[in-house]
């Protein structure tokens, strides 16, 4: 199984998309009204648009969404070659880069059609744990620190991460393109993710919680 880490790609450049504006608020607003490093932009219906950063950024800073591609195919079809620089290039032509990373909206069915996948975004774990079992993946959009002092298990920002199977104890098996040796044990996370090699395993009420403010949390893919 490919494992592909983002932060092993600093010199790959990844430009921003579209500026943030209020209607891709709209689209995420429950993860933006809770998210801290969201706290100090002011969000009207006649904002001027919102450049995050310089507008070009890499896939160090914010590639995990098309890792999670290039891993999501290496698990789906046998001798994949779909690479990062193939991900790269479907978010550019899907406008997939977002303002400050990948938004899965037009990303998911582009690569899904690329790939010849069935794809589903869902919020329901019935439905997530249903396709796992019968060979599908999950690509899961996760929310980080919070106003309300929560800290974000799996980021401090939003992330996106690949979920591969349900273990028999109920935990979910997950590859997180931003991995270090280091990640899960700082306070606030220390002991609620199983680390194990490359691979860390979050229980549903974990996992849950974090993909609970977007909608939807789970980009489902299987082969037709």
């Amino acid at each position: 199984m490919k494992y592909v880490n983002q932060l092993e790609h600093p010199h790959m450049m990844y430009k921003a998309g579209k500026p943030l504006d209020y209607d891709f608020y709209l689209r995420f607003k429950k993860a933006a009204d809770a998210s801290k490093f969201m706290a100090n932009l002011k969000i009207t219906p006649d904002m001027e648009p919102v450049k995050l950063g310089t507008g070009v950024s890499n896939v160090a800073a914010g590639g995990c969404g098309l890792c999670c591609a290039v891993m999501a195919a290496d698990r789906l079809t046998p001798n994949s070659t779909f690479t990062l620089e193939d991900a790269l290039d479907l978010a550019y032509a899907s406008g997939g880069n977002a303002a400050a990373g990948t938004d899965y909206g037009p990303f998911a069915p582009a690569f899904a059609e690329k790939m010849n996948y069935e794809w589903k975004g869902t919020n329901d774990f019935d439905e997530l744990d249903e396709w796992l079992a019968a060979g599908g993946v999950a690509v899961c959009e996760v929310d980080g620190d919070r106003n309300d002092g929560h800290i974000g298990v799996f980021t401090h920002g939003w992330h996106f991460m690949l979920v591969l199977y349900k273990r028999p104890d109920g935990r979910y098996a997950i590859l997180d393109p931003s991995l270090t040796p280091t990640k899960y044990d700082e306070e606030g996370r220390k002991g609620l993710v199983e680390v194990d090699g490359k691979m860390i395993y979050a229980s549903r009420e974990v996992l849950g919680d974090a993909v609970g403010l977007f909608d939807p949390g789970f980009y489902l893919f299987r082969r037709k």
